[in-house]
This record gives C-alpha cells, structure tokens and sequence, in this order.
C-alpha cells in the first residue's frame, strides 16, 4: 500500500471512478443480503413498540405515533420485563449486524467473528441506542415550547450532527477489527476524507426516514390494519439502508487501500 503523500493529483482524481466501480461490484455480488438488512430494520422498527407496549399497554397505533425508545423504556419503566426485552435487543441488534457487516465483506455468517468482536459491536450498538434516546428527548422538550411541529425537525437535525462520529465506526470494529474508541477515531478520519458523499448518504437517509414516518398512521386503527403499512415501512427502510451501507463500507476500505486511514 502506498503511503499517503505518494498519491498524485492525478491518482486521486482517479479514485472516485474506481469507488464506483468498487459500489456497483458490490451491490452485484451481494445484493441478496437485501433481506439480512430488511431483518435488522424489522429488529429496530419492532423493538420500541414492544418495550413501550410493556411499560404503558397502550395499542399499537399509538405506539407508532410516539417518540419512545427501547432505553428510554427501560430506564423509566424499571420493570424486569421491559429491561430483560431492551437488553435482548441490544445483543440480537449485535450479533445480527456483525454477520451482516462480515457478509458483505465475505461468506454468508450469522454472528461476529468472536466473543471481542460481538462485545465491541454491543458497546458501539448500545451508544448509538442511547444517544437516539437521548436526541428523542431532547426533541421532545422542544416540541412541547416550540410546537408538535418541530419535533422531526429537531431530531433530523441533532441526528446529523451527532451521527457523523458513528458513521463508520461500525464498519471499523468489523473491518479493522478494533475497539469503539478507535473505531470512532477512524469514522471521524474517514468522514473528514469523504465529507461529500457521507453527508449524501446521512441526508438521504434522513430524508427517507422522515418521509416514512410521516405516512405511518396515527393514533387510530387496529393491528391489522397496520400491518400493509409496517411493512412498506420495513421493506423500504431495510432496502435503503442496504444500498447505504454498501456505499459507505466501500467509502471506509477504499480510504484503507488509498492510504487515508490507517488499516488498524
């Protein structure tokens, strides 16, 4: 690998035809894994109604068309249940995500590479937990002195900002295999050399976000008639965070190869 200052102009406008080439070889190749990344959406849509529904048994409906999170229920629910559902989540969330992050980058697997590996994607999957608790409350004393109004707007923004540490570090724990701090060390590196098309990436996620979130209905309606709704939620959610994350993993080990990170 050649050490950064050995690369050209010329070679580095080089690089952004090659990491699109490096995306759509990608996104052939394991555009099966659509489905493992619809599960995770599933896992993370069906989570914060049911630690909701066991801290306040309200319908569904409802649910949908509150802010809660899964820690946030946990912490002001005190239940044994509600704590027991949160941190099952957050392990399942771990061990899924690290099987599908190692399976674009291989074989198929299911789960982390080790018991480091599975305890560093806990750690960075239960900080990124807390920090959407914490953006959700903060949006929701925003909305209750500036109106219902702003409360997606609030989190779109404070999601932005917050969310740009996290950006890779994902990818690095299983990547590069290092620890939390490290790996937010290298998202920072990582965005910072690729500040465009992580902010594309950030934005369109976002957008898409909100988008589906202002069609899911209110507090109105049975179960099933949710259901056709939940799902085009789901399938949307789960195929556009799939083509993100193909984009990004490639962003993060073509700024290894070109020498703008450090591997490790």
């Amino acid at each position: 690998m050649l050490p950064r200052s050995v690369y050209s102009p010329a070679m580095q406008m080089n690089a952004r035809p090659a990491l699109l080439q490096r995306i759509g070889r990608l996104l052939r190749a394991k555009e099966f894994l659509v489905f493992y990344a619809i599960g995770l959406g599933l896992l993370d849509f069906a989570a914060p109604p049911a630690t909701g529904w066991l801290f306040a048994h309200r319908s569904l409906a409802t649910l949908l068309g509150t802010n809660n999170s899964v820690i946030g229920d946990a912490v002001a629910g005190h239940a044994v249940t509600v704590i027991a559902v949160a941190l099952t989540y957050l392990a399942l969330s771990a061990f899924f995500t690290a099987g599908y992050l190692r399976s674009l980058l291989g074989r198929l697997h299911w789960g982390p590479r080790d018991a480091r590996q599975f305890s560093r994607l806990l750690a960075f999957v239960t900080l990124s937990a807390a920090l959407s608790w914490g953006l959700r409350a903060a949006a929701s004393v925003a909305s209750h002195h500036l109106g219902d109004t702003t409360d997606l707007v609030v989190v779109f923004a404070l999601q932005t900002i917050v969310n740009v540490p996290l950006l890779y570090a994902g990818y690095a724990i299983v990547t590069s295999n290092v620890g939390l701090v490290r790996a937010i060390v290298a998202s920072l590196r990582t965005f910072a050399a690729n500040a465009f098309i992580s902010l594309l990436v950030m934005f369109t996620l976002f957008e898409v976000l909100l988008l589906l979130w202002q069609f899911l209905p209110g507090d109105s309606g049975s179960a099933a008639a949710l259901l056709p709704t939940v799902l085009i939620h789901v399938l949307v959610w789960g195929s556009v965070s799939f083509v993100a994350d193909v984009v990004l993993l490639s962003v993060y080990i073509d700024s290894i190869e070109r020498g703008t990170i450090p591997p490790k």
